[in-house]
C-alpha cells in the first residue's frame, strides 16, 4: 500500500510515450520487446501501463504482485484468451488452455501422467535420445565444424516427447524424415505466428500456408487418434502397464478411469497435442542458452565432467533416473541460465472479475503482462545477478551470496497451475548437459555479443554457434 493508502487506478500509472493510433505496438512487436517492458520498467515503476493499438495493458515487474496473480489462478485470472482461441481452432482441447472447472478436471489427470514415478518409467527413452545426441555432436567434435546447436537441441527434444507422449518414434536427430515430423515443422510455428498476430487473417484470406497447416493438422490427428485407439486396447490387455505405463497417452487412459472420468478422444487428443507443444521449444531454448554460457566457462564444464564420472562412471549419459538427483552441481548450472536467460519472462494474463492487487484497482478482462524474467536479475534478489555461477543453487555449501531468492525463479510458472511437465524436462536437460560435459569441451565460434534473444513463443537464442571438441580418454 502506498504511504496515503490511496487506491489507484490503471490511469493513475505512467505509460510511455507511443504512436497516436498504435500506441507502443511498434516496440512490443520487436524480437527483444521483454528487454524493452524491462527498460520501460526502470523509468516508469514496477507497475506501469502500455497502449496495443486500442488496448490498454497492465505491465508488472513487481515479484509480490506477479506471485499474488499466479497464485490466484484459475479463479482470479485466465491465460490471455486468444491463446485458448487459436488452439481451440486447431482442434487442441487441452490441460494447457483449459480454465476453471474444465482445467480443474483435467489438472489432476494430466500432473498424475507426468508424476516423478511416471517419468522415471519414461526415463530409458531419455536415456537413449541423449545418447544419439552425444553421437551426433561426436561427429561434429571430429570435423570442428561449428554448429547451431539449437537444432539439434529441438531434435532431440521432439524425439524425446513424441515417444513418450504416445510411443510414436521418429529419430529426427538424424535426419531421417518422417511425415509426422515435417508437419510439426509446419505447425509450431504457425502457432506462434496467430497468437501474436494483431488480426486473424488466415480466417478471411487464408494463404498457401494456412491450408497447409489445415492439412498438416488433420493427418497429425489421424495419427494420434489411431495410437488413442491402440492404447486403450493395451491398457486393457496389459495389467502390468496399470503400474507401469509406457507412455503419456497410456498413463492418461489408467489416471483417468481411475477418476471415473474417462477423457473423450477429443480431450486425450489435445493433451498429446499439448505436450508436443510445451515439451519442444522451452527445454530446447533451455539447453541451448546452458551451452551459451557453459562455452564461456570451462573451468565450469570441467567440474560438471568430475561430477558426471563420480556418478556414472563409464556410462556414455546417466544410466538411472536415480543419478540425476546425485548431479547437483549440474542442476545448478541448468538453474543459472534458466535465471539469466528465462526461455518464458513474459506471461499473459487477463482478469477474471475486478480486483484490487495491493493498492491498485485492476477492472474485469484487464491485459496483464506478468514479467517474471526482471527480478530474476536484480541485486536485491540475487547477488552479483549478472554472474553465471552454479553455486549459487548449492544447498550443502556454505551461502555464497548474500541475496538468493530462487522461489522468484518461475521457468515452469507457479501457484496452481505450475507446469505438470516440469519433472519431465528438468530429466532431460540434466541427462544432456551432464553427457555433453563429460565428453566435450566446446567454445563459442562468434562472439557472445553476437548471439541475440529472441522471443517468439518463447526466448531461443539466434546465431549460437558452439564447436566442440572430444575430451581425449
Amino acid at each position: 500500500m502506498n504511504s496515503t493508502n490511496k487506491i489507484r487506478t490503471l490511469n493513475d500509472l505512467k505509460t510511455p510515450k507511443g504512436h497516436l493510433l498504435l500506441g507502443n505496438l511498434k516496440a512490443f512487436k520487436k524480437k527483444d520487446k521483454h528487454r524493452k517492458l524491462e527498460d520501460w520498467s526502470k523509468l516508469y515503476g514496477a507497475l506501469y501501463t502500455i497502449r496495443l493499438g486500442h488496448i490498454k495493458a497492465l505491465v508488472s515487474t513487481d515479484s509480490e504482485f506477479n506471485r499474488t496473480i499466479l497464485t490466484q489462478r484459475p479463479e482470479g485470472f485466465r491465460r490471455l484468451s486468444k491463446i485458448n482461441e487459436v488452439l481451440l481452432e486447431m482442434g487442441v482441447q487441452s490441460v494447457f488452455n483449459a480454465e476453471g472447472e474444465n482445467w480443474k478436471r483435467q489438472r489432476k489427470i494430466v500432473a498424475e501422467a507426468l508424476n516423478v514415478k511416471k517419468v522415471k518409467g519414461f526415463y530409458p527413452v531419455i536415456n537413449k535420445r541423449a545418447t544419439q545426441l552425444i553421437n551426433k555432436i561426436e561427429t561434429y567434435s571430429d570435423s570442428n565444424d561449428s554448429v547451431d546447436i539449437i537444432d539439434d537441441f529441438i531434435s532431440f527434444t521432439i524425439d524425446v516427447t513424441t515417444e513418450i507422449a504416445f510411443g510414436y518414434q521418429l529419430d529426427t536427430v538424424n535426419k531421417k524424415s518422417d511425415s509426422f515430423q515435417e508437419h510439426l515443422e509446419l505447425i509450431f510455428p504457425l502457432i506462434n505466428e496467430r497468437i501474436t498476430a494483431p488480426l486473424p487473417l488466415w480466417r478471411w484470406f487464408p494463404n498457401k500456408r494456412d491450408r497447409q497447416l489445415k492439412d498438416s493438422l488433420k493427418s497429425i490427428e489421424v495419427i494420434i487418434q489411431k495410437c488413442i485407439e491402440e492404447a486403450k486396447i493395451k491398457v486393457k490387455n496389459n495389467p502390468v502397464l496399470q503400474e507401469k505405463p509406457s507412455n503419456f497417452l497410456e498413463a492418461l487412459l489408467i489416471e483417468s478411469s481411475k477418476e471415473e472420468t474417462v477423457f473423450d478422444d477429443k480431450t486425450l487428443y489435445g493433451n498429446v497435442f499439448a505436450m508436443l507443444l510445451a515439451g519442444e521449444d522451452t527445454t530446447s531454448n533451455t539447453l541451448s542458452w546452458t551451452l551459451y554460457y557453459l562455452a564461456q566457462y570451462p573451468d565450469i564444464v570441467s567440474k560438471i565432467r568430475t561430477e558426471a564420472i563420480d556418478v556414472y562412471q563409464n556410462n556414455q549419459v546417466p544410466e538411472a533416473f536415480n543419478q540425476l538427483s546425485q548431479l547437483k552441481y549440474t542442476s545448478g548450472a541448468i538453474q543459472e541460465a534458466i535465471r539469466l536467460k528465462p526461455t518464458t519472462p513474459m506471461l499473459f494474463f487477463q482478469a477474471n472479475e475486478a480486483t484490487i492487487i495491493q493498492d491498485l484497482k485492476v477492472p474485469k478482462d484487464t491485459l496483464i503482462i506478468v514479467q517474471n524474467g526482471f527480478g530474476q536479475i536484480q541485486d536485491e534478489h540475487f547477488s552479483k545477478p549478472e554472474l553465471y555461477d552454479p553455486k549459487r543453487w548449492l544447498k550443502n555449501e556454505c551461502p555464497v551470496y548474500q541475496n538468493h531468492s530462487p522461489k522468484l525463479v518461475r521457468a515452469f510458472g507457479g501457484g496452481p497451475r505450475l507446469c505438470p511437465g516440469m519433472n519431465l524436462s528438468l530429466a532431460e536437460m540434466t541427462t544432456v548437459i551432464s553427457g555433453i560435459c563429460k565428453h566435450f569441451d566446446m567454445e563459442l565460434a562468434v562472439s557472445k555479443t553476437e548471439v541475440h534473444e529472441n522471443f517468439a513463443f518463447t526466448v531461443l537464442p539466434e546465431n549460437l554457434k558452439i564447436r566442440f571438441s572430444k575430451v581425449s580418454k
